[in-house]
């Protein structure tokens, strides 16, 4: 086994000093561009965790203050109700006047 492997230790070694140089110049390009792709692509997938991280929490942030939004229009609603308006109206002693009452929005 050990001979086994010597030989094609040795075959492969003689192999290569048969190369010429374009050959070896061909094929140290080919390694050199799968290289150069392996890190790109393992560079682009962080990179893309990282943006899809970021784009989540976007999201949890833009619900967060649709919350927010739907809460405060909840409490415009409940603070210009007609009863709470009359209400504070007869304690001030005052007329309500439906055409005064202005919403914002």
């Amino acid at each position: 086994m050990v001979d086994k492997k010597e030989t094609t230790s040795q075959f492969l070694q003689n192999r290569i000093k048969k190369f010429s140089r374009v050959e070896k110049a061909f094929y140290l390009s080919i390694a050199f561009t799968a290289l150069v792709l392996a890190v790109s692509i393992i560079f682009m997938q962080t990179r893309l965790l990282q943006v899809q991280s970021d784009l989540t929490k976007i999201n949890a942030q833009i619900e967060e203050k649709k919350t927010e939004l739907d809460d405060a229009k909840q409490e415009v609603n409940e603070l210009i109700r007609s009863e709470r308006l009359k209400e504070i109206a007869d304690k001030k002693d005052l007329k309500l006047n439906n055409e005064n009452i202005r919403t914002a929005e």
